[in-house]
């Protein structure tokens, strides 16, 4: 952006559009002031985000999309957002949410199940509150939970929750390959297996999680083998 053309526009302009584009940029730097502020504690929830190696859990907090957009009607009325595009990916829907707020569009994008209206409106909500991020609502919350996941101390790399944290650490199609194909050898549902051991889909699952768990499948064939002998 040029900004001393910008500069030079409005200082032409007649002292009525200049007063008004100056008071249109104040107006959207007051908003996204008030968007940064620090949420209130009754708006948090907590989850589990991993378990350690004695097995206790360890919290996360976050917020419900739904506050997310409680705080844009109080703070900025005239917010909008719209689905820019939904997509899958094997089992895996991707959805790409995009606010917008004085003119001013960002975006973010979620992930679900792509079996099931739930994991795609899942997919949505977190879209929505990770372009709801990008104005600066919630920031710390997302900032503190990817500084636990980036750089856990070396002894506590395995304890780091099995759910991937981005698009790029997700479980790959070979992997979710190998795992319905190691599942179906063995007489076992995926999901159920899964869920005993990650407490999660199988398709929200991160690459390090899905190694672990093809291992953990491939250990069980001998054990299969030896009971169909018999």
């Amino acid at each position: 952006m040029n900004t001393e053309a910008t500069t030079l526009n409005i200082s032409n302009a007649s002292p009525t559009a200049a007063n008004a584009a100056s008071d249109n940029v104040y107006s959207f730097s007051t908003t996204l002031r008030e968007l940064r502020e620090n949420l209130e504690p009754a708006m948090l929830r907590q989850r589990t985000g991993w378990h350690s190696k004695d097995g206790s859990p360890r919290t996360v907090d976050y917020v419900e999309w739904h506050t997310v957009a409680d705080i844009l009607d109080t703070t900025a009325p005239d917010w909008s957002h719209s689905v820019k595009d939904i997509r899958t990916i094997g089992e895996i829907a991707i959805v790409t949410v995009a606010i917008t707020i004085g003119g001013i569009t960002r975006e973010g994008i979620g992930t679900g199940s792509a079996k099931s209206e739930i994991g795609i409106k899942k997919a949505e909500h977190d879209a929505l509150k990770r372009a709801a991020v990008k104005f600066g609502i919630a920031r710390d919350l997302y900032k503190n939970e990817e500084r636990s996941r980036e750089a856990p101390a070396e002894e506590e790399r395995a304890e780091v929750s099995p759910v991937a944290a981005s698009l790029s650490d997700m479980v790959t199609s070979k992997q979710l390959g190998m795992i319905r194909g190691l599942a179906r050898q063995l007489h076992v549902n995926a999901e159920t297996e899964c869920s005993a051991e990650f407490n999660c889909s199988v398709t929200e699952l991160s690459r390090r999680a899905a190694s672990r768990f093809i291992d953990k499948l491939q250990a069980m064939q001998p054990a299969a083998q030896m009971r169909m002998a018999c």
